[in-house]
């Protein structure tokens, strides 16, 4: 039987970003979980009345409108990046789906340091 003599492809750059962007969601999702359930008491004692919990639930809203902020622009400018470095190079050898993960974890990293931050501050944990 014949056997090819292509050599074989090393690991897609695209896998390492993919990789990295899995990583980063389930450390999100385990941080947000952790949030939430610390955040809980808190809130429902602002609901009562307590004005730290009140703090809290404001703290909360502008936290989340400044990280949608802050992704949108994150986002937009490795969108920009990929753009121009196609407008700029057209015979590159390009990878869409590497280009679509450092797109996607440029949006996540805003979301994912506050939710990092407010895990540690609730658990007391020090990072």
């Amino acid at each position: 039987m014949p056997t090819s003599r292509k050599p074989l492809r090393p690991a897609a750059p695209a896998g390492v970003e993919a990789q990295a962007l899995a990583t980063r969601v389930l450390a999100m999702q385990a941080e947000a979980g952790l949030t939430i359930a610390m955040r809980m008491p808190i809130l429902m004692k602002g609901a009562l009345g307590d004005s730290s919990g009140q703090r809290e639930a404001t703290k909360a809203v502008v936290e989340k409108v400044s990280a949608v902020v802050e992704s949108s622009f994150a986002a937009s400018c490795a969108a920009t990046m990929f753009w121009w470095g196609l407008a700029l190079n057209p015979l590159a050898q390009i990878d869409l789906s590497e280009a679509a993960a450092k797109v996607a974890n440029s949006t996540l990293e805003p979301f994912a340091r506050r939710t990092r931050a407010n895990a540690a501050r609730l658990t007391g944990r020090r990072r």
